[in-house]
């Protein structure tokens, strides 16, 4: 038993050399200078890197951001804490340019976020109440031909506008998505 396992002790050890020759004959001819491990520097005589201790207040978990939305209504938080920082929604302004003004990439979605939101409010709001009035028409049992066409516009209407605070929503998460991105670590 003592002989078999010093025979495939020794089988592994030929087979490990063996895999460092083949790997050193894959270098052969290029420079052969040993790898620093992961984490050091590979400049001989300079010192490491100091990091200074991270401070706990500006931590990334305390400084991201999110947003949750219900029935149109957005709330932006910040932190693993869930500190609320900013509320949007149907024709209300989150102020989103401020929070994430120090992310050019963010900064630019914030801005793509208000304009839509603000087109998508306006334009959704208004083909809502064209097709409310069509069906209060419709109901009087006036014969008018305006009736149908103002509750197909109206009806038009509502899906852009509710495609574009959609978009809105898109811009939102991407613009707190670059900016969480470019917060320090």
């Amino acid at each position: 038993m003592t002989s078999r396992v010093f025979l495939a002790l020794v089988a592994g050890a030929s087979i490990l050399s063996g895999a460092s020759t083949s790997a050193d004959a894959q270098t052969a001819g290029e420079n052969t200078r040993a790898v620093p491990a992961a984490g050091t520097s590979n400049v001989p005589n300079v010192p490491e890197p100091v990091t200074a201790p991270t401070d706990s207040a500006r931590s990334y978990d305390a400084r991201a951001l999110r947003f949750e939305s219900s029935l149109g209504n957005v709330r932006i938080i910040r932190g693993a804490d869930g500190q609320l920082v900013g509320t949007g929604g149907w024709f209300r302004d989150t102020e989103l340019e401020k929070l994430v003004a120090t992310s050019p990439n963010a900064l630019a979605q914030a801005r793509l976020y208000e304009k839509n939101n603000f087109r998508g409010s306006l334009v959704g709001t208004v083909g809502a109440v064209t097709s409310v009035v069509g069906l209060v028409l419709t109901t009087n049992s006036s014969n008018s031909a305006a009736s149908p066409a103002l509750i197909i516009g109206g009806v038009g209407a509502v899906v852009w506008g509710v495609q574009h605070v959609n978009m809105s929503y898109s811009a939102l998460s991407r613009a707190l998505w670059w900016y969480n991105r470019d917060l320090p670590r």
